[in-house]
């Protein structure tokens, strides 16, 4: 029998969360589309070993080295392991445009002329792409590396438009990168769903709930934004649930808010961290209402699940939310530090003064990752 080709991900220190994530789930979709085995090269403790056990998938494989978070100490553990394995890996996959997936790729070109790239970009603005601050002598360096890189890659893969309009016009790299970049969102895990056997609730289903996920009381997450808006909106018979873990300093300002309104201690509530992905799910599933006060996003995957469930979403402009928002079908813009607007927005919702069940013919399914990789496979065929 033929040996199936390899998809190999050289990554860092795998946590908890990542399986749940990109760095798991694109390569291993990408392997089910073109009938690849995946390798995952990756650092992780006995706590991943015992999950990674629970969790197998057809396929999918983790290779355990001593790989951390530090990237200058991950290069020469990539090396030795390309040095060994770059003849038998046909895709090789890389996070981020930096130091060591530069290294990566021009060391596995020279092991490997025959090799695949695919490089997933994980950016706000695409502004490591940007030249113009650099000195003369470091944007020659980097011009002469970034353009062997390019001319190595395959395909490069952006999460929101932003970034992606952004890249295809730069001034240094453009025209090249015109040719192999695509924008390919974050995506759903509907297998994963579909195993956890949720019943999706339409709208008349749903109760008279808002939500927001996330680490709470963070500085990203501006979770005093949400709380302060909440002030002066009358829930009436509507709740609003946290979903997250709880930064030890915001804890005093939640017992505060509480204090300041002990009414509302009932309709406003801090479920704290929820590991459980059904349960978690379920949240979404059964609330109407998703909001996202964060002053700063990548993409932000709470949006895409809030979105698969049909939650109309109220958001800031960060990461994802323009995207999956789409010019307000599906939710509400909100400005940044503007908790008069969010209090008004939820006031008008409580009050029906808006229409929120917005996904009539809405089909779910284009959020999943067996039609977000799509995009990707008329660049690896070979």
């Amino acid at each position: 029998m033929e040996q199936k080709k390899n998809i190999t991900l050289l990554w860092r220190k795998l946590n908890s969360l990542e399986f749940g994530k990109d760095v798991v789930l694109v390569p291993y979709y990408l392997g089910q589309a073109l009938g690849y085995q995946v390798e995952i090269c990756c650092g992780y403790s006995e706590e991943i070993a015992t999950q990674i056990s629970k969790r197998q998938k057809k396929d999918l494989h983790f290779v355990r080295r001593p790989l951390g978070y530090k990237p200058l100490q991950r290069i020469p553990i990539y090396v030795k392991y390309l040095w060994q394995n770059a003849s038998r890996i046909n895709l090789l996959m890389c996070f981020h445009w930096r130091l060591e997936t530069f290294v990566n790729i021009l060391l596995y070109k020279i092991l490997n002329r025959d090799g695949l790239i695919y490089v997933k970009l994980d950016t706000e603005s695409g502004k490591e792409w940007d030249l113009s601050r650099c000195s003369f002598i470091g944007r020659t360096i980097r011009k002469i590396i970034y353009n062997s890189c390019l001319s190595k890659v395959n395909v490069i893969s952006c999460e929101t438009s932003q970034p992606y309009n952004s890249l295809c016009h730069n001034k240094y790299f453009g025209d090249q990168l015109r040719k192999k970049l695509v924008l390919m969102p974050n995506a759903f895990d509907e297998a994963h769903l579909n195993i956890l056997g949720i019943k999706e609730r339409m709208y008349d289903e749903k109760e008279n709930l808002m939500i927001t996920v996330g680490r709470l009381g963070t500085s990203q997450k501006n979770t005093e934004m949400l709380l302060k808006a909440l002030e002066d909106v009358d829930l009436k018979e509507w709740k609003f649930c946290f979903i997250g873990p709880i930064e030890n300093d915001f804890n005093s300002i939640i017992e505060q808010f509480y204090k300041n309104y002990p009414s509302k201690r009932k309709q406003i509530i801090f479920k704290g961290k929820i590991d459980n992905k059904k349960e978690l799910w379920e949240w979404y599933n059964k609330a109407k209402i998703f909001v996202s006060t964060s002053r700063r996003e990548s993409y932000g995957l709470v949006l895409n699940e809030a979105k698969r469930f049909r939650n109309y979403i109220i958001s800031t402009r960060t990461g994802a939310a323009e995207d999956l928002i789409e010019q307000e079908k599906y939710g509400y813009f909100i400005e940044q530090e503007d908790n008069i607007g969010l209090s008004n927005i939820l006031s008008q919702i409580v009050n029906k003064q808006i229409n929120i069940d917005v996904y009539h013919n809405y089909d779910s399914q284009k959020l999943s990752y067996q039609n977000m990789i799509e995009v990707l496979l008329k660049f690896l065929h070979n």
